[in-house]
């Protein structure tokens, strides 16, 4: 998988869980230790030159978990897919991905798609899967407020958040509804 912020750290617990050898690219070196921690296997930083060319042909599936995928070479990251490998997107960037070119698939056969939400049965098999593996959320929870959601948008705006924010004491809030 590509990205390890909160979306992709939940995916490594989440693959490591369903058995899968998770490799995690990343321009964040710093994200290396808990990338590991959490099941990965190998942590490649796409900040190397030539990062791509010993993984050429390797991995059969990808999931894109990032935000800034307007920013990566495509080409490269498509390259590491084995032969029919696929990448699949769940990130939601605000930006378009790069352009494409057919000769992108090519030397490879692979393809993109990207995921729909989920539906109930698929909400129940995770939920009793987290259950099994006693897999919980990596949270920092910040109390509801004024002060509060302030800081939350300025940590998501300026990239300081390192897994997931979540606001808590909803009834100290608002204890009138």
């Amino acid at each position: 998988m590509f990205s390890s912020g909160g979306l992709g750290m939940h995916a490594i617990m989440w693959a490591k869980a369903l058995g899968a050898e998770v490799y995690v690219l990343s321009h964040s070196p710093d994200k290396e230790k808990a990338a590991k921690e959490l099941g990965a296997q190998e942590f490649i930083s796409t900040l190397d030159k030539d990062w791509a060319k010993p993984w050429a042909f390797t991995f059969n599936f990808m999931l894109n978990t990032a935000d800034a995928t307007h920013k990566f070479d495509l080409a490269a990251y498509l390259g590491t897919l084995d032969i029919n490998g696929q990448m699949h997107h769940v990130g939601l960037p605000d930006e378009n991905l790069p352009p494409i070119s057919a000769g992108m698939f090519a030397p490879n056969g692979c393809s993109m798609g990207g995921s729909h939400i989920g539906n109930r049965p698929e909400m129940f098999a995770m939920l009793k899967l987290a259950s099994e593996k006693k897999l919980k959320p990596i949270i920092e929870t910040i109390p509801i407020s004024e002060a509060g959601c302030k800081k939350a948008v300025e940590g998501v705006d300026q990239n300081k958040v390192r897994y997931r924010y979540t606001l808590v004491d909803f009834d100290k809030a608002f204890p009138n509804r």
